[in-house]
């Protein structure tokens, strides 16, 4: 019987993560091919990044930028929101990819 991690691994691979997306002991890696950020074992699919992009967005309008605290808080939504939004800019992946076949 084949062990539990390899049996996450094929359920990922069939739901889509590629073949066998082994992430439980590799460094963060991100696909540009399927913008899928794979880390600490977990593939983060591009719908998810989408979902992430919609939540820190709300939460950076619910703050009172009036207020330093608040307006840090903004600031820490407003880089999560950009960072997302750089992970899927087509530019960066095409420079990701290239860089990860050089590599190879």
């Amino acid at each position: 019987m084949a062990g539990r991690e390899e049996l996450i691994n094929q359920l990922a691979a069939s739901m889509g993560a590629g073949q066998f997306a082994k992430t439980s002991y590799e460094d963060s890696r991100f696909d540009a091919d399927t913008g899928t950020l794979y880390c600490k074992g977990m593939a983060i699919t591009k719908s998810t990044a989408e979902k992430a992009l919609q939540h820190f967005e709300l939460l950076e309008k619910k703050c009172d930028v009036s207020d330093p605290n608040q307006r840090q808080m903004a600031m820490i939504y407003r880089c999560a929101i950009e960072s997302i939004k750089m992970m899927q800019n087509p530019r960066v992946k095409a420079v990701i990819k290239s860089e990860f076949q050089e590599g190879t």
